[in-house]
C-alpha cells in the first residue's frame, strides 16, 4: 500500500552534512535571505487578487511604487503564475472531494491526492523564481504594514486592556458543554504514521474563521494516546509546504513512537491564509494588534484542542510550539488557570519563545529585517505605548499551571526571540533548572537542532509517560532529579 515519504530534504537534515545549518555562518546567511523570502511572498499575495487587472494593479497591489518599465516582466510573471494558481485550485478541489466530500477513495488514491496537492500548494505558496526580481530592485516591501495609531489601538481595546481574559479566555466555567464541533477529514497513510486533519469554528471573537490542524498517529493507533498540540514557527505554511520542519523533526518521529500529534494552523498560516495576504503577515502588519489577536485566538484554540484530545482518550496532553508557537504556549500556560479543567494541558513546551514580546518589537532581529520597528515608530508608538499593551503581548507575571509542569529549550546567542527575555521569564516563573535545555545556537540553529537532536523530545515525551502513569495510577508521579530552579542548564549539544 502506497504511502507519504519523508522529504529529501529531511534526511538530509539530518546528515552530517546537515550539521553546517546549525552553524553562525548558515545562520547570519539565513536571516540576511529573511527580508528577499518575505517580499517575495508579498509579491506573490499580490499577484492572488489582482491577476488579470494588469502591471499596474499589481504593483500597487503589492505596495510597491509605479514601475513601467518592469511591465513586461510582470506580465510574464504574472501569466506564468496564473498557471501555478490553476493547478493549485483544481487540487485542492480534488483534494477536498476525496477527504472531506463523500466521494469515494482508496487509501492510495488519498495518498496521490495528497502529493497533488502538496506539490500544488507549494509551487503557487512560494514561486520564488518568478518575482525575486522585484525584491531585487526594491521595489516590492516585505510587509505590507496596517499599523494602527497607539490612540486608536488603546480605543479599540479599552475593555481587553482592563480585562485581558476577554482575550485569552472563555465565557464561563460551563463552555466545554459548547465548544465548537471538532470535524475530522478521511485518513492518508503516512510514513509510518496515519494522518488526518481536523476542523472547527475558531472560539475567538477577533479572528472569526475556521481554525485548522493536521493530526499525526501511530499505524496501530489506540484510544488512549498522549496527545501533543505543537504550534509552528512565524510564516508557517503548514502541509501546504513542500518541507515542514516540525512535521518531520516533531509530528511524524512521535507518532511512529506511539503518540498523537496536532499541528495547529496559527491564525493566518497555512491553510487560513487570507487572500491578498502572505501566511503570518496581518501579524507582522498590524503590530502590535496582530500579535495580541494571534496570541488570544491560538491560545483558545489551543484549549479546544486539548479538550479534543481529551475525549479522544489521552491521558495526558502537552501544548508546545516553536518561536510564535512558543509564544503562543507560553501563553496557554499563564492565561489557562480560568479555563475549564478539561481545556487545561497537562504540560507546557515551549522551544525559542519570547519571554518580553514588549522588548522584542524594539530589540528582535527579526523586528529590524523586516521592517517593523520602523513601522512602529512612523505610527507614533513609543516604548511606552508599547508597555501600555504588555497586559496583552506578555506572558503574565506567573504561570497558571506548576512550574515543574513547563519544560521550555532556546538558544543562548538567539537575538530573534531574544535569549535574555526568554530565561528571565523563565526565572521569574520558577520553573526548574532540570527542565529548560539551552543549546548554543541562535534562533536558526535550535531549530535545526531540534529537527537533527531528539533530547527535546525525550525529555517531552518522558514527562508525558510519566503523567500518564500518574493519571493512570500506575505511578507516583515523582521524579528523582534535583528541583532547583531559576537558572536554565546549559547545553552544547
Amino acid at each position: 500500500m502506497d504511502s507519504l515519504d519523508t522529504p529529501r530534504r529531511h534526511r538530509l537534515l539530518g546528515s552530517r552534512l546537515g550539521g553546517l545549518l546549525e552553524t553562525q555562518t548558515y545562520e547570519t546567511v539565513a536571516l540576511r535571505r529573511l527580508r528577499r523570502r518575505y517580499a517575495v511572498r508579498r509579491a506573490r499575495a499580490a499577484a492572488d487578487v489582482s491577476l488579470g487587472s494588469g502591471p499596474a494593479a499589481f504593483l500597487r497591489a503589492a505596495d510597491a511604487p509605479p514601475a513601467p518599465h518592469l511591465h513586461d516582466r510582470v506580465e510574464a510573471a504574472l501569466a506564468q503564475f496564473a498557471e501555478f494558481r490553476e493547478r493549485h485550485e483544481d487540487a485542492a478541489d480534488r483534494w477536498e472531494a476525496a477527504f472531506w466530500g463523500d466521494e469515494e477513495t482508496t487509501p492510495d488514491e488519498r495518498v496521490a491526492r495528497e502529493r497533488e496537492r502538496r506539490a500544488a500548494d507549494a509551487a503557487h505558496a512560494a514561486p520564488d523564481d518568478l518575482f525575486d526580481f522585484l525584491e531585487r530592485d526594491h521595489l516590492v516591501p516585505p510587509v505590507a504594514f496596517d499599523v494602527p495609531t497607539p490612540n486608536d489601538a488603546r480605543d479599540r481595546w479599552a475593555h481587553e486592556l482592563a480585562e485581558p481574559e476577554r482575550l485569552y479566555g472563555f465565557a464561563d466555567s460551563t463552555v466545554s458543554e459548547s465548544l465548537p464541533r471538532v470535524s475530522r477529514s478521511k485518513t492518508v497513510l503516512g510514513p509510518e504514521t496515519v494522518e488526518y486533519r481536523v476542523r472547527f469554528a475558531t472560539p475567538s471573537l477577533h479572528v472569526g474563521d475556521t481554525a485548522t490542524a493536521r493530526v499525526y498517529e501511530p499505524e496501530s493507533a489506540t484510544d488512549d494516546l498522549s496527545t501533543l498540540v505543537f504550534f509552528s514557527g512565524l510564516g508557517s505554511f503548514g502541509d501546504r509546504a513542500a518541507y515542514w520542519l516540525e512535521e518531520e523533526a516533531v509530528a511524524r518521529p512521535l507518532a511512529r513512537e506511539g503518540y498523537r500529534v496536532v499541528l495547529p494552523d496559527a491564525p493566518w498560516h497555512g491553510r487560513r491564509e487570507p487572500l491578498g495576504a502572505y501566511a503570518g503577515e496581518p501579524y507582522l502588519a498590524r503590530a502590535p494588534v496582530g500579535h495580541a489577536e494571534l496570541y488570544g485566538a491560538a491560545a483558545q484554540e489551543a484549549g479546544v484542542l486539548v479538550e479534543w484530545a481529551r475525549t479522544e482518550g489521552a491521558p495526558a496532553v502537552a501544548v508546545g510550539g516553536l518561536s510564535l508557537g512558543g509564544i503562543v504556549s507560553l501563553h496557554v500556560a499563564g492565561r489557562c488557570g480560568d479555563w475549564p479543567e478539561s481545556m487545561r494541558p497537562d504540560l507546557v513546551a515551549p522551544v525559542s519563545g519570547v519571554g518580553s514580546v514588549t522588548q522584542a518589537l524594539t530589540g528582535s532581529r527579526l523586528v529590524s529585517l523586516l521592517g517593523v520597528d520602523d513601522a512602529l515608530t512612523a505610527a507614533g508608538w513609543t516604548g511606552d505605548d508599547l508597555n501600555d499593551f504588555a497586559p496583552l503581548l506578555n506572558p503574565p507575571a506567573k504561570p497558571a499551571l506548576p512550574p515543574e509542569r513547563i519544560l521550555a529549550c532556546y538558544g543562548s546567542r538567539d537575538d530573534v526571540a531574544p535569549a535574555e527575555g526568554m530565561a528571565s521569564l523563565l526565572r521569574r516563573w520558577d520553573v526548574p533548572r532540570r527542565n529548560v535545555m539551552v543549546w548554543d545556537r541562535g534562533h536558526v540553529g535550535t531549530a535545526t537542532r531540534l529537527a537533527r537532536d531528539d533530547a527535546f523530545r525525550r525529555v517531552l515525551t518522558d514527562e508525558l509517560d510519566r503523567l500518564a502513569a500518574e493519571q493512570s495510577g500506575d505511578g507516583d508521579g515523582e521524579r528523582d532529579d534535583d528541583a532547583d530552579s531559576g537558572t536554565a542548564t546549559e547545553s552544547t549539544a
